[in-house]
């Protein structure tokens, strides 16, 4: 589980790394100090060996040295330390006072055989029992005023004394890799904690949006997170605006199949009245009318409408249409309809235009008190509509607040206050707008909307 875990696994595969790496420089250090410890023995003995050949003295027939001697390591038994001089048949001449219980090592002297040099040093390592002994010779070729021979001149020194000083660093290297190690990986720690904060954070927000709690992620984050945010929030803006389209969709459609349902029922009511085939020519005008505008809502759901989607449309058809349908609606009000219609013809898409003046046409038919009246023309590039009624108007403080989706003046007659926020929102697709004042006219409300419509 630890592994599964981003700061889990950065920990593992940092600290590997770091243990492998101190490790590995540990035993070079090691290795290193062993070998430089060696080159100093060397070093020393060869030191000794001089210091040997400084006190030298020649006599008949041999030389001699004296059994004190200034290094008080080869004067003291058990010391570790020994001295020898060895003729050219390897034999002892001469010992130093710490070799006296201890004889020169055969195995030895067979190699100082074997590999004698005059003027070369020879070291290396012994095995004598259980004991490990390191040593250095030097060969030399003695020219004294009574004879001439060769002589060899041993040095030896206990290899535990090595081990000792090596065993020493190696305890005091391996406490200082240890407490490195520990120290780094704690330091590690709070590095990859202070870190991965942003991450904690960003996961965190990320949590908090996702249970409601924030709308966006606003950061702020790191340069790395901050594309990230911006396209969560894209994802996420666009998701509530489809859910938000989905429900103004529902509404609006429940709303555009209110006149022609009323169309139906207000055919079925008066059927007995009627010719059979007016009523049924009827009653499929107005379920075909049904049928596009479910198709319509329906594409305005999955992608919001644009005036790009246009076709071929008769304003004045259009609008006839309308006032028949909405004349059979409101039958029992006798509304009288004066219409002037000088557009002939324009581009869009003909739902956004049944919707938009339907709804205007609606909204007058609905509060008037038995008059209305629908003029539409030419401006520039744009084609103005105005609707107006004789009924009570809507208040200047008001104006602005019916635009709102869900809100209505009145609860008296059937709504819910979708009309106008349709218009409203079809009116800024064609970069128009809509605006309510009083009719001079006729007393009440004037409608007037502005639609950018290609010829």
């Amino acid at each position: 589980m630890f592994a599964a875990s981003l700061r889990g696994r950065l920990l593992i595969a940092a600290s590997t790394v770091l243990i492998a790496f101190l490790g590995t420089m540990g035993f070079a250090l090691d290795n290193a100090f062993r070998s430089s410890a060696i080159e100093a023995v060397n070093a020393r003995l060869l030191q000794r060996v001089y210091a040997l050949l400084s006190v030298t003295e020649d006599a008949p027939s041999r030389i001699d040295l004296p059994d004190a001697l200034m290094d008080p390591l080869l004067n003291q038994l058990d010391s570790g330390h020994y001295g020898y001089v060895l003729d050219e048949q390897a034999r002892v001449l001469w010992q130093s006072q710490s070799a006296l219980d201890q004889p020169l090592p055969e195995a030895l002297v067979e190699q100082l055989l074997a590999s004698a040099a005059v003027g070369k040093s020879v070291n290396g390592q012994v095995q004598i029992s259980t004991e490990r002994l390191r040593y250095l010779a030097f060969s030399v070729q003695w020219m004294g005023e009574t004879h001439e021979a060769g002589y060899t001149f041993v040095v030896i020194e206990d290899e535990q004394l090595l081990d000792a000083e090596v065993e020493g660093f190696r305890t005091r290297l391996w406490g200082w890799v240890v407490a490195s190690v520990v120290l780094l990986l704690v330091l590690q720690g709070l590095i990859m904690r202070w870190g991965l904060k942003p991450i904690e954070r960003f996961t965190a927000d990320l949590y908090d949006m996702s249970q409601g709690k924030r709308g966006l992620l606003t950061g702020p984050y790191l340069q790395e997170f901050e594309p990230l945010a911006k396209t969560l929030n894209r994802l996420v803006d666009q998701e509530r605006k489809q859910r938000e389209r989905y429900r103004t969709t529902l509404a609006d459609l429940a709303h555009s199949l209110k006149t022609p349902l009323a169309v139906i029922q207000n055919a079925l009511q008066t059927a007995t009245s009627l010719p059979v085939g007016e009523v049924t020519r009827d009653i499929e005008s107005e379920v075909r009318q049904m049928d596009q505008v479910i198709a319509y809502q329906l594409s305005r759901a999955v992608i919001a409408s644009s005036p790009e989607t246009s076709e071929e449309v008769d304003p004045e058809s259009l609008v006839l249409g309308l006032l028949s349908a909405l004349g059979k609606v409101y039958a029992d009000k006798s509304v009288q309809v004066q219409h002037q219609l000088e557009v002939q013809s324009c581009r869009a898409d003909s739902r956004d235009l049944s919707e938009a003046w339907g709804n205007l046409l609606d909204n007058a038919y609905k509060y008037c008190h038995g008059q209305v009246s629908i003029v539409m023309f030419d401006r520039d590039d744009v084609i103005e509509c105005w609707v107006e009624d004789d009924g009570p108007g809507v208040a200047t403080d008001q104006q602005a607040v019916i635009m709102k989706r869900g809100v209505r003046l009145d609860v008296k007659p059937s709504g819910h206050g979708i009309g106008l926020a349709v218009v409203s929102e079809i009116a800024e697709r064609y970069e128009g707008e809509v605006s309510v004042s009083k009719s001079e006219r006729l007393g009440g409300a004037r409608f007037c909307l502005t639609l950018k419509l290609a010829r």
